[in-house]
């Protein structure tokens, strides 16, 4: 037996890459399902999320299933391209609004663009020092 160490499976940058990339997902899966919700949003364009969703339950694909880990590729980009049409295509200010929302909910807290924060920095004395 080896007494060598093995290598860790991802690195904490790439560990933190796929997290972000995690939430981002998620993001705009919320914004999406925010977006379909509207009602300002056109019918015509809240089509998109369901005929992806029917692409991907459909037994018809553009690479069977049956072949392990492209089949399920496939599936998942065009749940990624039909997510990021649908946000594209609907109204820029609704999206934006939305994402404020979104951005709101998360905790993540951005001053307002009038607000300044000046702050000079006060040595201590040398009476104080003692």
């Amino acid at each position: 037996m080896s007494n060598k160490k093995s290598d860790l499976p991802a690195t904490p940058e790439q560990v933190g890459t796929i997290v972000g990339w995690l939430k981002d997902f998620f993001r705009q899966f919320q914004l999406a399902w925010r977006l379909l919700l509207d009602s300002r949003i056109p019918v015509v364009i809240k089509v998109i999320p369901f005929g992806t969703f029917a692409y991907m339950i459909s037994p018809i694909d553009l690479v069977p299933d049956a072949i392990l880990g492209f089949g399920q590729v496939d599936d998942l980009m065009v749940l990624l391209l039909g997510l990021k049409m649908f946000i594209e295509l609907c109204p820029p200010d609704i999206v934006a609004e939305h994402e404020a929302a979104i951005i709101g909910q998360s905790g993540v807290w951005t001053p307002p663009e009038e607000t300044v924060i000046d702050v000079k920095p006060q040595t201590p004395s040398e009476e104080e020092k003692r």
